[in-house]
């Protein structure tokens, strides 16, 4: 038998901005700042725990930033 997938805790910030990066993943970090309407210091956590959860991806290429889920 297969061990049962436990969905990871999140905050409520995590959740809507997953659900954000979900919908057009890999999305432009500055776009998604703007359509999440966080603040600067909860936009920081936010990022910093999905990426700690291991839900979500921060990229840097020529083009600029993206975070894309994994």
């Amino acid at each position: 038998m297969r061990p049962e997938k436990k969905a990871v805790p999140m905050t409520e910030d995590e959740k809507a901005l997953f659900a954000l990066v979900k919908a057009s993943s890999p999305i432009d970090l500055n776009t998604l700042k703007e359509q999440s309407g966080l603040s600067n210091k909860k936009w920081d956590k936010t990022i910093k725990g999905l990426t700690k959860l291991g839900v979500a991806k921060v990229n840097k290429t020529d083009d600029g930033l993206f975070i894309e889920t994994i």
